[in-house]
Formats: C-alpha cells, sequence, structure tokens
C-alpha cells in the first residue's frame, strides 16, 4: 500500500481510481464495510482503490475541548487499512486551511488529483466548510462530473448502531466484549517498552510497563487477560490498567505480565489485545495480600485463554 501524507495527483500512475471518504477514526465494522466496498469496486474496474482520510480528527481544529481521544494510533490505522487491501492511502493533515475549503472546492480537488470513478461514503458523510456537503450533494456532483457514488447503509448489531463514540464509551466502562464486536478485532493498545518501579519483579510477577500517548483511550482502570504480540510470536499475560494505589502512586499506566516468557524487551514495540475483564482495581493493605490477588488473577485468566484458542 502506498501512502500519502499530502494531496498528489494520482490520475498519471493509479488508474480507475475508486475512492472510501471518510474521518475513518477507529477503522470498526461500519468503516470496514466502506473501505472493503471501495476495495471491490476497484477490482471490478481493474482501478485503484483510495482510502482518502485526515492523518488528525477533524475537531482538534475545528473544536479542539470536544476533540475525542483516539481509538487506534496513526500507525495502527494505516495498518488495519492496509489489512483491507486498500491500494492507496491518502491521509492528510486536517487543517485550519483545509477546514475553509467549500465543499464544490473539495469536488474540484478531487478531480483534480483523483479523477474517481467511484466514491463510497457512509450515511453520516459530510464534508466542507461548515459541513455543507452532504451524502446527496456528492451524488450531484456525481452526476454532474461522471463518477459514481454509494452511500452505505449504516451497519448494526443487535439492533445498536456501530459508531466510534459507542465504542469509545464501552472502551472507557471496561465493556471491552461489546467493543470487540462493533470493532470486529479486540481492542488493541500498542506501545514501547518502558522502565517501571519493578515491584512486579519484587513480587514475583515481573511485568512490562508501556509508554502510551495521552490521546489514546484506555479501557477502564482495573485487570484484564489480554495476549500479547511480539514480533511474530504471540502471548497470554494478564493486564493492570490504574494508578496503582497500594503502593500509593499517581498517573495511569498500563503494565502487562507475560505468562511463560522471559527476556529483556525494554524498547521494544508490544501489541497488547484486552481479551476479557477480571476485576476492578482494587486497594490492598499489603504487598502480600496483593501477591496473592495476582495469583488469583492469572487463575482466572488462565481459564479464559483456551476459550480464544490463543497461540
Amino acid at each position: 500500500m502506498k501512502i500519502f501524507n499530502k494531496i498528489v495527483n494520482l490520475n498519471t500512475d493509479f488508474p480507475g481510481i475508486t475512492i472510501a471518504l471518510g474521518t475513518f477514526d477507529g477503522i470498526h465494522i461500519g468503516h470496514q464495510k466502506i473501505i472493503s466496498r471501495a476495495v471491490d469496486l476497484a477490482k471490478q474496474i481493474n482501478g485503484t482503490s483510495v482510502v482518502f482520510t485526515f492523518s488528525n480528527h477533524p475537531l482538534s481544529v475545528v473544536a479542539p475541548h470536544r476533540c475525542p481521544l483516539q481509538l487506534v494510533t496513526q500507525d495502527f490505522k494505516a495498518k488495519l487499512i492496509q489489512e483491507l487491501g486498500v491500494d492507496v492511502l491518502l491521509t492528510i493533515p486536517f487543517t485550519p486551511q483545509f477546514l475553509q475549503i467549500s465543499a464544490t472546492q473539495f469536488i474540484t480537488l478531487a478531480m483534480e488529483n483523483l479523477s474517481p470513478k467511484y466514491i463510497v461514503v457512509g450515511p453520516n458523510y459530510f464534508f466542507g466548510y461548515k459541513r455543507s456537503g452532504t451524502p446527496e450533494f456528492l451524488e450531484q456532483a456525481g452526476a454532474q462530473h461522471g463518477f459514481n457514488v454509494e452511500i452505505h447503509p449504516a451497519v448494526y448489531v443487535n439492533d445498536t448502531m456501530v459508531s466510534s463514540t459507542l465504542i469509545r464509551q464501552m472502551i472507557a466502562a471496561g465493556n471491552i466484549d461489546q467493543a470487540a464486536l462493533l470493532l470486529g478485532r479486540p481492542v488493541q493498545i500498542n506501545g514501547i517498552v518502558v522502565h517501571g518501579a519493578k515491584r512486579g519483579r519484587e513480587l514475583g510477577y515481573p511485568t512490562i510497563n508501556l509508554s502510551i500517548t495521552n490521546q489514546l483511550i484506555l479501557p477502564a482502570d482495573g485487570v484484564y487477560a489480554v495476549s500479547l504480540s511480539i514480533g511474530n510470536i504471540d502471548y497470554n499475560g494478564v493486564a493492570n490498567i490504574g494508578n496503582n494505589p497500594t503502593f500509593n502512586e499517581i498517573g495511569r499506566r498500563l503494565e502487562v505480565h507475560i505468562l511463560d516468557y522471559s527476556g529483556d524487551l525494554y524498547g521494544q514495540s508490544v501489541t497488547v489485545s484486552f481479551l476479557k475483564h477480571i476485576r476492578g482495581q482494587i486497594t490492598f493493605s499489603s504487598p502480600a495480600e496483593l501477591k496473592f490477588q495476582i495469583y488469583q488473577d492469572i487463575k482466572a485468566a488462565q481459564s479464559y485463554f483456551p476459550l480464544v484458542n490463543l497461540k
């Protein structure tokens, strides 16, 4: 997949362009259907599938105080899009200048640089200054300029419409099972392993600590059964999110005890997939009480791992 971080003219090198337009801030199952439809249409005409999206959420410019936390990092977003079979990713910074572009100017921009044969959007897609461009406006522009528009219907799971907002609420509440249904994958966090206080090692259960951007949403405080991808190998583990109240520490962190693993991971990138919420955060009266609870948490997690058929 080719990735461009600015608008470039793709007409010469990429024929038969089909575009999936959207913020795609979580690549949930609704986003996946829109993108996959663009990929299918491109294949039908031996063309090129293009995802046109932004590298930052538009609200970070329009109303920073209302900008939501990210569901995925930009690197992970690109990886998920690539896995859907997309040929080209245009991931453009949403700037105050871009905010001023009218809906008509956006269509002109797309025609000059992409000359699309198809454009696929969701039912709630808006574009242009003050969101003046609607899916219906896009259809009218298609009739005028000679491209086809498909408005993909909203996607529902158990009579609930899939949305990034709802998924954020589920993750923040610790409802990772429900969030996974809407994401089409487990809730996943990617980070770099950094040095911690080494309290887990002192208790006999060494942990890795992940450096996580504060712009990324984390599950509710507590303990979770997780899997970890380290290189090309998956491991089982038990993760804790919180501020370690037993030792009067402050600041949320993510630390993971990896089962059946020993080695130095400092500086390495690790992806943690949250599989099951085991319990909430608890303050213990002593390190010994905490050590016993960790043992119980591992037993609880181990009873879950066979059910998810992890490697």
